[in-house]
């Protein structure tokens, strides 16, 4: 078993374009003994940070090795470009949790296609078994349609408008997984910024971070912040 599906197939559905210009200035680097390196990374191909994906195989093989109980959710996977790593992991590990994922697949900028059809032909691509799909607007589907039990849950639901309505939408999410949220539990939170414990990176969706200090505020969960590059990230486990 192994996580190399991180950078290769079948999490990267689409082949990269490498820059052979970028090669040689990273020899050129190296020469110089410079202790730089410049990475090749499109995000708007993958939608997440090569660190990110690593921080995620490890969060959610955790929770299986440790045979916390139900199952795998995402609120907010667009295409699917985590969901797949998600899935890969379960398969991987030959589990028997269900990955389920909700989206309203309404996209406020343009895409070309169809959001939901590019999802499972991603997952066909990757040759993973087909998730569970809730279309619909959150406060429809939450916490109505949630299983029972959750083990695992990625929440990225930011949209880069209003800071108080992004707050809301993630206190409903925090208000309708946390009591399914089983012991040991783990919820990685996307866009997660604190200027005190992130060392990098810009603070494009604040509202998480306000809804997570208010919803929080009487709980015992503690937030642990992840260095994703250019990606702001943290997550904490049910206690």
């Amino acid at each position: 078993m192994n996580n190399y599906f991180i950078t290769q197939k079948p999490y990267s559905i689409q082949d990269r374009k490498e820059s052979k210009t970028i090669d040689l200035v990273n020899k050129g680097l190296r020469f110089l003994k410079t202790g730089l390196h410049i990475k090749q990374q499109d995000t708007s191909v993958d939608m997440n940070t090569v660190e990110q994906r690593i921080n995620y195989y490890h969060l959610i093989d955790s929770v299986i090795a440790y045979n916390v109980p139900g199952e795998v959710i995402e609120l907010g996977c667009f295409t699917g470009q985590c969901a797949i790593l998600f899935e890969k992991v379960i398969e991987q590990n030959g589990s028997d949790k269900k990955l389920h994922l909700f989206d309203s697949f309404h996209v406020p900028f343009t895409f070309k296609g169809n959001v939901e059809e590019e999802l499972k032909e991603n997952f066909r691509l990757a040759g993973l078994k087909q998730p569970i799909i809730h279309k619909g607007d959150f406060k429809d589907t939450l916490p109505n349609e949630l299983p029972e039990g959750i083990a695992f849950v990625h929440i990225d639901c930011g949209f880069g408008g209003d800071k108080y309505a992004h707050r809301d939408v993630m206190l409903h999410c925090f208000e309708s997984i946390y009591p399914r949220m089983a012991k040991n539990a783990v919820c990685i939170l996307m866009d997660y910024y604190d200027p005190e414990e992130n060392a990098q990176g810009i603070d494009i969706n604040p509202g998480v971070k306000l809804a997570f200090d208010i919803f929080f505020k009487d709980k015992p969960e503690k937030i642990v912040a992840l260095f994703g590059e250019m990606y702001n990230h943290a997550y904490f486990r049910k206690m």
